[in-house]
């Protein structure tokens, strides 16, 4: 198929890229391009086509789109923690270009547009495993723009015929991850550790995230292409929780350096229990087993640390 992934040369969206290449599909990749380099595709040059320019620009969005299949679209200007005080920013650089974008999908004859939601956000303060069919209560402004962009393409779909599907994706981890951005307790505690920051140890036992690899999310999300007709939500998460506390002692294992932490409470905008259950998604994948997380921590540090020296 030909396939377009906004937001492509970045974290979740280049591991996409690599499946889909290695599936033999065609793929195009909207992304900025910062230099006009790109971060993360340099080995699939000659190999995927780029499109340098940002989503919201309706001539560049209408060109990347034309002729199209499916998109995926990963684009995301901000962070939950960002949003918390800032939700004018939230409606403007997230939902607004969103809507736009699904629109624009439709006016060009994409048959499927596959969005990333947020699991850790969309659901709210819950507990136990939430599932597809767990009312979403988001009180986080990232979850409730999420959530809304999931409402409008349903609005495109009954308007415009454009087939979706939502992965409301857990805490995603693994090599790429920004060394920079304030996105993922993982690459946050990564990028202090580097730094010879003090470690920031929000909460305690009790509070628990469900942490996913980032490879194990890009196979899972290619069940959209075995129908472009159909529209469908899906949780995607291991529906395992991990503590902070049962995290750090992870880091202590793996991370080959020594480093400081300190403990301090839950911020407003942090839930206390967040994991999915994706059973839905998964019982198209009979015998699939996420990766294990000290192991795929370690090679994500190993990652992280070999990039952080090139910064």
């Amino acid at each position: 198929m030909k396939i377009l992934v906004a937001g492509g040369d970045g974290f979740l969206g280049s591991h996409m890229v690599d499946r889909l290449v290695e599936d033999g599909h065609e793929v195009a990749v909207l992304d900025r391009f910062p230099d006009n380099r790109t971060r993360h595709l340099g080995h699939l040059e000659g190999r995927v086509r780029l499109v340098p320019g940002d989503r919201a620009a309706r001539e560049t969005a209408a060109e990347a789109l034309k002729g199209q299949d499916a998109v995926y679209d990963f684009v995301c200007a901000t962070n939950p923690a960002v949003s918390w005080n800032d939700i004018p920013l939230e409606i403007e650089q997230n939902l607004l270009p969103a809507v736009q974008f699904f629109e624009m999908a439709a006016e060009a004859g994409v048959r499927k547009l596959v969005f990333v939601s947020s699991g850790g956000t969309v659901y709210g303060p819950a507990e136990g495993a939430a599932d597809e069919a767990r009312v979403p209560l988001p009180v986080n402004p990232y979850g409730i723009v999420k959530l809304a962009c999931e409402h409008f393409l349903r609005h495109v779909r009954a308007k415009r015929g454009l087939a979706y599907d939502v992965y409301r994706v857990a805490n995603a981890y693994g090599p790429r991850q920004s060394v920079t951005s304030a996105q993922g307790v993982v690459a946050v505690w990564m990028r202090r550790i580097l730094d010879g920051e003090v470690l920031q140890v929000r909460g305690d036992e009790r509070t628990v995230r469900d942490y996913v690899f980032v490879k194990d999310i890009a196979r899972l999300m290619t069940h959209s292409l075995r129908d472009l007709s159909s529209s469908d939500t899906f949780n995607l998460g291991t529906g395992k929780g991990t503590s902070i506390v049962d995290l750090l002692e992870i880091f202590r294992r793996v991370v080959d350096v020594p480093f400081r932490f300190e403990r301090t409470p839950r911020g407003p905008s942090d839930a206390t229990v967040s994991t999915l259950d994706s059973r839905k998604l998964l019982q198209h994948y009979p015998g699939f087993r996420f990766s294990d997380l000290e192991d795929k921590v370690r090679e994500t540090w190993q990652d992280f640390r070999a990039r952080h020296r090139c910064a």
